[in-house]
């Protein structure tokens, strides 16, 4: 089940966790800011692996269609059918680069869901001799 709560705040989190960490570390530390974003969406669904993993894969592909949609309106505002024309290749190339940042953001979302799942305890009710 999607909970769109947790997907938006995911992708809050990602732009300012991915952001903060990029230049803290500046390799790894945007991908590092990811799946920190991915195992709070996780942690907050709860759930199953897989349903931690679903809902921070959307927070990833939500973070790039929003991206791509307002490059293309600032590109073709500001420069017009040459920004839209190159506002298009460029969301292009990132919403093929948001595929790893989706399936970067689905592995934290499981390891959040499987970290807050905890185990079942069995109560069983003592009646008595």
């Amino acid at each position: 089940m999607v909970n769109w709560g947790a997907v938006i705040i995911g992708f809050f989190l990602s732009i300012i966790l991915g952001g903060i960490f990029a230049i803290i570390i500046p390799i790894w530390g945007g991908l590092l800011g990811l799946l920190l974003a991915g195992m709070a969406v996780g942690y907050i669904v709860g759930g199953d692996a897989m349903n931690g993993a679903v809902n921070g894969a959307l927070a990833g592909v939500f973070g790039a269609i929003v991206l791509s949609f307002l490059l293309l309106i600032a590109g073709t505002l500001i420069l017009g059918i040459i920004g839209f024309a190159a506002a298009t290749i460029t969301s292009l190339f990132i919403l093929v680069g948001f595929i790893g940042v989706m399936i970067v953001m689905a592995v934290g979302g499981a390891i959040g869901s499987v970290v807050k799942n905890e185990p079942e305890v069995r109560v069983v009710e003592y009646r008595g001799p």
